[in-house]
């Protein structure tokens, strides 16, 4: 059975395309696995990075949780100092609002002033102020030249000239 020449040629070109394809198909599937390898590898690398950020992350949160509970601790311990105070708070209002408005008047507790109706000499002893939203009062809370003490207002005494 002796072949045409013709045909020969073309099983021959045929075989050689077929191998070629073949060649060309390997080529591209080994840049596919290649390429897939490098990306998985790039994947890893990512994977790795992102685990050791995360145990970084994971030693800050540790070392924030024991702050976070050393300053709750510190906190209920001034909160146990401060529940003590709470009962006294008006009256720690109180005596800084008469601080506060005893340094606007000319007089203050210990000096000696004249009372206006009569001339007379007093010691102040205390400033009281008091009142509500709606009102207030500022007096004086004066000893007398025979021993009593009385509650004045700050218009009826002036200060001794010295």
């Amino acid at each position: 059975m002796t072949l045409n020449p013709k045909i020969k040629k073309e099983k021959i070109r045929f075989i050689l395309i077929v191998v070629f394809i073949t060649l060309i198909a390997t080529f591209i599937i080994f840049l596919l696995v290649r390429t897939l390898s490098d990306k998985g590898a790039l994947h890893n690398s990512e994977i790795t990075e992102m685990n050791k950020k995360i145990k970084s992350l994971n030693k800050k949160l540790e070392s924030l949780n024991s702050e976070y509970s050393i300053l709750n601790r510190d906190r209920d311990s001034l909160k146990n100092h401060v529940d003590y105070m709470i009962p006294l708070r008006s009256l720690i209002y109180n005596a800084k609002l008469r601080d506060q408005v005893g340094i606007n008047l000319d007089l203050c507790p210990g000096d000696i002033a004249m009372m206006k109706t009569d001339s007379s000499r007093v010691v102040i002893i205390d400033l009281k102020v008091g009142g509500n939203d709606l009102s207030y009062y500022v007096n004086y809370l004066i000893k007398t030249n025979n021993g009593s003490t009385k509650e004045v207002s700050p218009y009826e005494l002036s200060p001794l000239k010295k």
